[in-house]
């Protein structure tokens, strides 16, 4: 399988070896913006992917395709906790740390992923939110020790972190959410909540056949901090300890004009 941008130029290709198979159908799309400023206002968003299959047998329609867009945010390490109680308290206990979660991830297709493709298909591509290669688990015990959990309660893990994920509207899943306008033409809306995580996303649009990829575009999607908000977010990263000099002074001087206030009345 080959995936283009959304300029078209090749990403990966097949080795050039002997006859290659007939030119498969193929995707035109876009975004309807490639970047989301968040500012203190901002309460979420939605943005549209939109597109057309161009198919390779003239006067067959696309309709008899299936397409399906996936949005991914920047990926970082997490960690999961389980709590026990003890002694009639909740505390943490074991926990597994995943290296590679995406900080988003949003699905929308044509039809159920089962029925579009395989599950082999499916895990290849990471296309659906159980399908995503989260890197290999660090399990530690609740005094910090490494520790080997059996697959079962690994699976636990992962399925507790997904459910949070979704609770957080972080993760998302729209089977249907990729309609036709016509023979060729299609369109899908993606939620971005208002708690998104700033950095660089991949809008990719997969395009199949008979439960085959036959043609995949990935576009960038920018999301980041605007105005005061951009200056703090990136004092608060950059210098951590000047930006909670500034915090700490800040709060004492609205203490004091607080006090004073009261003293006048």
């Amino acid at each position: 399988m080959t995936i283009r941008n959304r300029h078209g130029w090749t990403l990966a290709v097949f080795l050039l070896l002997g006859s290659g198979p007939a030119l498969a159908d193929q995707l035109v799309t876009d975004l309807s913006e490639h970047k989301i400023a968040i500012r203190s206002n901002f309460t979420g968003t939605q943005i549209l992917l939109f597109g057309a299959v161009e198919a390779n047998t003239p006067g067959e329609r696309a309709l008899d395709r299936d397409v399906v867009v996936v949005v991914t945010g920047p990926s970082r390490a997490m960690t999961v906790r389980r709590k026990e109680r003890l002694a009639g308290i909740w505390i943490n206990h074991d926990s597994l740390t995943f290296p590679r979660v995406p900080s988003y991830y949003a699905v929308a297709s044509t039809r159920p992923l089962e029925v579009t493709a395989g599950i082999d298909i499916l895990r290849r591509e990471q296309i659906g939110i159980d399908n995503v290669d989260l890197g290999t688990p660090r399990a530690q015990a609740i005094d910090g020790s490494d520790e080997i959990l059996p697959p079962e309660e690994e699976q636990a893990f992962m399925k507790a972190l997904i459910r949070n994920k979704k609770r957080e509207r972080l993760y998302i899943s729209d089977p249907g959410g990729v309609t036709f306008l016509g023979q060729t033409l299609f369109r899908a809306t993606v939620d971005i909540p208002a708690n998104v995580p700033v950095g660089l996303y991949t809008a990719t649009v997969f395009l199949l056949r008979d439960g085959e990829v036959v043609d995949a575009i990935a576009s960038p999607l920018y999301i980041d901090k605007s105005g005061l908000e951009r200056f703090i977010y990136r004092l608060a990263h950059a210098q951590p300890l000047f930006y909670g000099l500034i915090a700490v002074l800040g709060s004492a001087l609205a203490g004091w004009i607080a006090s004073a206030l009261l003293r006048e009345r």
